[in-house]
């Protein structure tokens, strides 16, 4: 039997409506939410993600602050326009969009942050309570994942807390983004849980722990990493990866440039189609469990409405709500 598809489009647009009446209650309260972006320098990735957040904002109906500069800003400079963020009092949450230049610490931006506006849980402080099991923000990304796990029992008539609860969960990735806090979240409601990488693979062991997963989120930014011998029948797999890469028009291998040729078979690829995939196979694997979310359509439809969450929460905590 062909996996059940969790349809993150849906699910967003359920949450979407519920979070509309929260607005619609806060503004009500005289309680404008809104998300500033800081973007310093010209990277592609960083610019598109301005756009896509601007849009988010206008399409919820929350205020948006831009802040976009060039890449010659010194580090002081960048910290004074956090600091000025941090004292609006229309920015309820502030997204930092990097990479930041190379003479820009990372960590001394996001340090200088107010941790009441750091709605996608950059700072170590609201880190270190999403470790405790306290978070204020929990991670977009990582939120997402739980919530499709979440959504999916209650549709499928399990209770949540008996869903989790001793269930194993094996998460391959670790990063700092999405593989250690989402650990940390199933962690939280008493799951067993297993974080592996590619150190992991590296040593030949990944099999050992996805195979016996009830639940597999992968977060590796790999093609294709997971597939059905990888899984074990009747698991529930959440593919958070999202890769653009290049389909070989002659044997379907994947290749990540079109300026080389196939990597299997020398053919030119110049032509050759672009296609979105996850970390997972998702034809051999959807044929094996029991859920799967596709890419794209699953975790990252349900990512923006988390961020919504958080900066709904922390409109409440600055407005004293």
């Amino acid at each position: 039997m062909a996996a059940k598809i969790i349809d993150g489009k849906a699910i967003a647009a359920e949450i979407r409506e519920e979070l509309g009446r929260e607005l619609a209650e806060l503004k009500a309260q005289g309680i404008e939410p809104g998300i500033a972006t800081l973007l310093v320098g010209d990277d592609f990735g960083a610019k598109m993600y301005r756009g896509a957040v601007e849009k988010f904002c206008a399409e919820m109906g929350f205020g948006y602050r831009e802040e976009t500069h060039s890449s010659d800003l010194t580090e002081a400079d960048v910290i004074k326009i956090v600091e000025s963020l941090n004292a609006d009092p229309k920015v309820s949450g502030i997204l930092p969009l990097r990479p930041f230049p190379a003479h820009i610490s990372d960590s001394a931006v996001i340090n200088s942050i107010s941790v009441d506006k750091d709605i996608d849980c950059f700072h170590p402080y609201n880190m270190g309570k999403l470790a405790l099991g306290e978070p204020t923000f929990p991670p977009a990304t990582p939120s997402a994942c739980i919530e499709l796990m979440e959504r999916y029992l209650k549709a499928e008539g399990i209770d949540v807390k008996d869903g989790f609860e001793g269930a194993e969960i094996c998460v391959v990735g670790h990063s700092n983004i999405v593989g250690k806090p989402v650990s940390f979240l199933a962690l939280n409601r008493n799951a067993t849980v297993t974080t592996s990488h590619v150190f992991t693979s590296m040593k030949g062991n990944l099999e050992k722990h996805t195979t016996t997963a009830d639940y597999v989120i992968v977060a590796a930014g790999f093609p294709n990493l997971i597939n059905a011998a990888q899984v074990k029948e009747g698991a529930v797999v959440i593919d958070v990866g999202i890769n653009r890469v290049i389909v070989c028009p002659e044997c379907s291998t994947y290749n990540r440039s079109k300026k080389d040729p196939c990597k299997n078979c020398s053919t030119d690829l110049a032509e050759a189609e672009t296609k979105t995939v996850g970390d997972v196979n998702y034809d051999e694997v959807a044929a094996k469990a029991k859920a799967i979310t596709p890419v794209p359509g699953g975790v990252g439809s349900v990512t923006n409405m988390m961020l919504a969450k958080n900066t709904l929460r922390a409109a409440r905590l600055l407005a004293g709500a």
